[in-house]
C-alpha cells in the first residue's frame, strides 16, 4: 500500500529541477506526500522503504546525474520538502549517495546542514598525491601480530565494563558516532540548534569523507584483521565493518577535524574541550570492540602527518569557517 500510494502521488505532480532547486509544481501534492509519509513509514523499514522508493521516482522524474550530482538533488530536497518527511528521504536519498555506515544512528536533536559530494576537494587531494606523497609513507605498518593480540585483553575489559548501567552515555555516543554524526564535535564550540555554524559543519563533514578516502587507501594496503578475528571470543558492540581494522578511521577522521580545526581558528577557547571529543569518539571504538590501541593512535598519528596536505586542500573552506568566526 506504501509503495502504490506514493507512486500515485508522485506521478501527479510535476517536479520542476531549476539549478540546485526542486519545486513541486502543485503545493497540494506536498500536503499529500506529507500525509502519505506519516500513515505508512512508522517504522525504520517503512522509512528505509519510503526513501528509495522516493529517490527512484525523483530521479526518474527530474532526469538528475546523481552520480555527479546528486548533491544538488539532496540539497533541494532539504529546502523544498516539509521536516516531517524529511527524515524518511535523508536516510534513503543520503545513504544511497554517501554509501554511509549500516548502522542508523541514534538521533542527537541536532540536523547539521549536508553537503554536497566533495569532488573539488577529492580531485585537489589526488592531484597532490605525487607532490606530498600522502599515499605511501604517511603511516607504519601496524605492529606484530603476536603484538595486537596483546591489546585484546583491554577491549575484553571494556566489552565488560560497556553492559553496565554507568556507561549508557557511551552507548549511545557509540551509536551516534557510528554514523558519522558531528555533534560531537560541534558542541565543544558552543554551536546551538540556534546557530549552527554551516560553514564549520560543511568543513567537518569533508574531512569526514577526505578522511575515509585516506584511511580506506591505507586499510586496504595493510589488511590487518580486525580485533575479533584475532580472538573470535570478543563480542562486539556494533557489527564489525568489512574493511580492515589499521588505522582506525573514525580516530583519523576525528583528528583530522581537531587539527584543522585549531589551524582555521587557533583562539578559539573550545579547543581543549575539541580534542577531548575527538579521542572520545575515537576511543568510542575500542569501547565498540572495533579497534584496538594501536589502531587508534596510527589513526591520530596519520591525521597530523596529513595536516599539511588537507591544508592545502581545504584552503577555501577554512576561510569561509574563519569567517564564520571571526
Amino acid at each position: 500500500m506504501a509503495a502504490q500510494a506514493m507512486i500515485k502521488i508522485l506521478q501527479s505532480a510535476d517536479l520542476v529541477v531549476w539549478g540546485d532547486r526542486i519545486e513541486l509544481e502543485e503545493r497540494s501534492v506536498l500536503n499529500d506526500i506529507v500525509g502519505a509519509f506519516h500513515r505508512f513509514a512508522a517504522t525504520m523499514e517503512g522509512d528505509a522503504a519510503l526513501g528509495a522508493l522516493v529517490r527512484k521516482l525523483l530521479i526518474q522524474r527530474s532526469y538528475a546525474d546523481v552520480s555527479a550530482g546528486g548533491g544538488k538533488l539532496h540539497k533541494g530536497l532539504h529546502k523544498g520538502l516539509h521536516k516531517g518527511l524529511h527524515k524518511g528521504l535523508h536516510k534513503g536519498l543520503h545513504k544511497g549517495l554517501f554509501q554511509g555506515s549500516p548502522i542508523e544512528a541514534a538521533g542527537t536533536g541536532f540536523l547539521w546542514p549536508e553537503i554536497e559530494i566533495p569532488w573539488k576537494e577529492i580531485g585537489l587531494l589526488c592531484g597532490f598525491m605525487e607532490r606530498f606523497g600522502w599515499h605511501e609513507d604517511y603511516l607504519e605498518p601496524p605492529p606484530p601480530v603476536e603484538d595486537r593480540m596483546g591489546e585484546i585483553a583491554d577491549l575484553h575489559n571494556k566489552e565488560a565494563d560497556l553492559k553496565g548501567a554507568g556507561e549508557a552515555t557511551r552507548r549511545q555516543d557509540i551509536l551516534v558516532e557510528a554514523g558519522n554524526d558531528i555533534t560531537a564535535y560541534m558542541q565543544p564550540l558552543g554551536v546551538s540548534v540556534a546557530a549552527q555554524a554551516s560553514a564549520t559543519a560543511a568543513m567537518f563533514q569533508t574531512l569526514i569523507l577526505l578522511g575515509g578516502f585516506i584511511g580506506l587507501h591505507y586499510k586496504a594496503r595493510f589488511d590487518a584483521p580486525r580485533p575479533s578475528e584475532l580472538d573470535p571470543n570478543l563480542r562486539p558492540f556494533l557489527p564489525v565493518p568489512a574493511h580492515s581494522s589499521y588505522p582506525s578511521n573514525h580516530a583519523l577522521q576525528s583528528f583530522l577535524i581537531a587539527e584543522l580545526f585549531a589551524r582555521t581558528v587557533p583562539e578559539h577557547p573550545g579547543l581543549p574541550a575539541l580534542y577531548r571529543a575527538a579521542w572520545q569518539v575515537a576511543e568510542n571504538r575500542e569501547w565498540a570492540g572495533l579497534h584496538i590501541r594501536s589502531d587508534t593512535n596510527a589513526g591520530r598519528a596519520l591525521a597530523r602527518r596529513c595536516m599539511p596536505v588537507i591544508e592545502r586542500v581545504m584552503e577555501d573552506q577554512m576561510a569561509l569557517v574563519r569567517a564564520e568566526w571571526y
